[in-house]
């Protein structure tokens, strides 16, 4: 299992390292610059980063007690806008997670030096530990949502699928989201705890990160077919998403 965590800040970071503000959340304890990290979720298994700006070379670090320790993880690359381009460019590494401590606080740090405030976003995907590809029979299903984005919250909305599930349950092994101005979208299970979700891309012609399909990331969860899971969109503004699942029917 898995979830998606978000940092934005309209910020100039004026050539220092900056904790940007983790996005408010429902499922995840933050406070300021702060993610507390949960204690079933100690794993990071991907990051992103998004600046709008190339006055100077950014720098993204991921910064924490335990892993001042060490050494704190530098990030590259760094998306030079407000959404990703083609492909999607996060950094995932599900079978070699970054192993941080329970109820510690994990900072989103950002370095770069625009002449003025500019949007900085943030993405961490939180694991159990390292995840199992999935294999088996999937099929893909779209979906859509209208989600009214808001810049720097997550907003939720109802999946409409555009074909009828036969009765039955479904385990989602992959996920593609598509919107103009969408940089991140995440699923909300009825009865789940955890939200996994994906980086965004804007058009249809553009590619996903080869790890979000296809069981790649192991299950994102599972839902029977007259209880669908509704979505958390994260972006810019827009009021139009797109949507593809990747299925395995469980029973």
């Amino acid at each position: 299992m898995f979830t998606l965590a978000a940092f934005y800040e309209s910020v100039d970071p004026a050539g220092a390292f900056n904790s940007l503000t983790p996005v408010p959340d429902q499922h995840l304890t933050v406070s300021g610059d702060d993610l507390r990290i949960p204690e079933k979720l100690t794993s990071i298994i991907g990051v992103a980063a998004l600046i709008n700006d190339l006055t100077v070379a950014p720098r993204v670090q991921l910064q924490s007690p335990s892993l001042r320790a060490f050494v704190n993880p530098d990030i590259q690359p760094i998306v030079n806008g407000l959404v990703f381009g083609s492909p999607a460019e996060a950094i995932f590494h599900p079978e070699a997670p970054i192993v941080l401590v329970p109820d510690e606080s994990l900072n989103f740090a950002a370095l770069s030096n625009p002449a003025a405030a500019v949007v900085h976003y943030g993405l961490v995907w939180l694991a159990e530990g390292p995840q199992q590809t999935v294999k088996g029979t999937a099929f893909s299903l779209r979906a859509t949502a209208a989600c009214a984005l808001s810049a720097g919250l997550w907003i939720n909305g109802a999946l409409t699928f555009s074909q009828t599930l036969p009765a039955g349950r479904y385990a989602i092994i992959g996920m593609r989201a598509v919107g103009t101005n969408l940089v991140a979208a995440r699923l909300v299970f009825i009865g789940g705890v955890w939200r996994p979700g994906v980086p965004a891309v804007n058009l249809a012609a553009d590619h996903d990160t080869r790890y979000q399909r296809y069981g790649n990331l192991g299950v994102f969860g599972e839902f029977d077919s007259t209880t669908p899971p509704s979505v958390d969109c994260l972006g810019v503004t827009d009021t139009a998403q797109e949507f593809i699942f990747d299925l395995i029917r469980v029973r």
